[in-house]
């Protein structure tokens, strides 16, 4: 099993996140396209994840079992993911050279960025292709490393639910893989995955990532500032921001004192995602000159706060929308209304991708 290896066998995502576990069966592949088969969600257990590291695997394998079971999926084959500040991404350019030469290379590389030691992660790597520079040809390579602890625990966590893990995918790829639409004009497209803990702001040029960065800003920063400002437990403030949570726009206002208090209490925090995003922007159009960004995608259970991204689009500039998952996945509207899939299709990202990782033959 490596983080670039495949298997056109395999097409079932499990998307474990600290608020909820995802997980999505499809048929097909990327030359025949896919479709939807099953999909479930199930709330993960509560104490068995700190900082999105699975530390309770057993607990934690039988509620994705549970949810297999559940939805409807029989493969005992799946994708699994691993993210956030356990995995480091970054593009490198060297000469041309041997195999044997550029693993010294990329090794070389790692041990410069890496904060923490090499033994302690695994690491691939992928040649992306050729490029010139400086009248010379060079190779772009992307490399990957992963947190040993925490891949370990991912491994565990697929035994305990009975499957076979074929393939560990980086979850920023999985999540551009379904939300970028296949055979665009190749835009450089900000993706920011808004998770429960933190937050991943991503940038890609068409197919490739070029920038990932993780923030300390999730939904769940929200919530325990409403359960703080308005002493209430965390369920019911949970609750109250899916009701009525709401960003409002500057200048508009509310009869709703509800809506209003809430909006002041977010607000400050909104601010600070805003700025973190503005942040990386500035920092990858400066080392990029020649890439701006065209639009920004929002990922993750909050995306969905209502004006969430009209507020971002004004505060930035740049269209803002709420990211489609399923735009590349055919789905029979009998099994699964538009209605269903718009409504769950923020939080399916990581999931839907890592299921066609599953079904990529290339």
């Amino acid at each position: 099993m490596g983080l670039f290896s495949g298997s056109p066998q395999a097409h079932v995502g499990i998307d474990i996140g600290s608020d909820s576990i995802k997980v999505v069966e499809l048929a097909g592949s990327y030359r025949g396209g896919f479709r939807l088969v099953h999909m479930g969600v199930a709330p993960s257990p509560p104490v068995a994840m700190r900082d999105g590291v699975p530390t309770a695997p057993e607990e934690l394998g039988g509620h994705i079992r549970a949810l297999l079971d559940k939805s409807g999926i029989r493969l005992d084959r799946a994708v699994m993911g691993v993210g956030g500040q356990a995995v480091w991404v970054r593009e490198i350019r060297v000469p041309p050279m041997t195999k044997q030469e550029l693993t010294a290379a990329v090794r070389y590389e790692a041990e410069r960025y890496l904060p923490i030691n090499i033994k302690e992660v695994y690491m691939d790597w992928q040649v992306l292709g050729e490029t010139t520079e400086e009248n010379r040809r060079m190779l772009d390579i992307i490399v990957v490393a992963a947190r040993q602890d925490v891949v370990d625990q991912i491994m565990a966590v697929a035994e305990a639910a009975r499957v076979q893990l074929r393939i560990l995918d980086v979850e920023s790829f999985a999540l551009l893989r379904s939300v970028v639409p296949s055979g665009g004009d190749g835009q450089t497209i900000a993706v920011v995955d808004l998770g429960a803990e933190a937050s991943d702001i991503l940038i890609t040029e068409g197919p490739r990532l070029r920038f990932t960065r993780n923030i300390p800003i999730g939904g769940q920063a929200l919530i325990t500032a409403v359960h703080e400002a308005m002493d209430i437990d965390a369920a019911t403030a949970r609750s109250l921001l899916e009701e009525k949570g709401e960003v409002l726009e500057e200048g508009a206002t509310t009869s709703d004192h509800t809506k209003e208090r809430l909006h002041d209490i977010i607000a400050p925090h909104i601010g600070d995602l805003v700025t973190e995003i503005r942040r990386s922007l500035d920092y990858y159009q400066t080392r990029s000159r020649a890439s701006v960004v065209n639009q920004i995608l929002l990922a993750g259970g909050l995306a969905h706060l209502k004006n969430l991204d009209r507020v971002i689009a004004a505060e930035l500039g740049i269209a803002t929308a709420v990211a489609a998952p399923f735009v590349n996945v055919r789905a029979n509207p009998a099994q699964f209304p538009p209605e269903r899939l718009q409504a769950m299709g923020s939080t399916m990202g990581v999931a839907v991708g890592l299921a066609m990782r599953g079904g990529d033959v290339s």
